[in-house]
């Protein structure tokens, strides 16, 4: 998924899942203006709501180990949504991904819909 901007927020709907089985992962590619957007020293953070404005969050992914990396040279602007077994209550939900830089400031880049699927073995 790439997406480009000179800022705004991209929309993108990932794959319906189905609960417990494992997600295949997706690489995003973030640029401005045509350039990639250097993510060196980025923080990214992704929250799943069943609203956007619930204040329970479904779920919590991030850069610091918790789902989410950023290239090896993040001057790319490529980040992953890894590969892993998505285990949360069959629903669809809200999800966006914020970026934190060194600076402090936040940017919202990618936001959209994630339709998670009950599975009838897993329980």
């Amino acid at each position: 998924m790439t997406t480009s901007s000179s800022y705004y927020m991209a929309h993108y709907n990932f794959p319906s899942h189905i609960k417990g089985d494992t997600f295949n992962g997706i690489l995003f590619t973030v640029t401005i203006n045509s350039a990639p957007l250097d993510l060196t020293d980025a923080e990214l953070n992704m929250d799943l709501r069943l609203t956007p404005d619930t204040p329970v969050i479904a779920e919590h992914f991030d850069s610091e180990g918790n789902g989410i990396t950023i290239d090896a040279n993040p001057a790319t602007g490529n980040f992953t949504f890894n590969a892993q077994i998505i285990d949360i209550p069959a629903d669809n939900y809200y999800y966006d991904i914020e970026v934190t830089f060194p600076s402090g400031s936040v940017k919202t880049y990618i936001g959209g819909r994630w339709n998670i699927l009950q599975d009838v073995t897993y329980v």
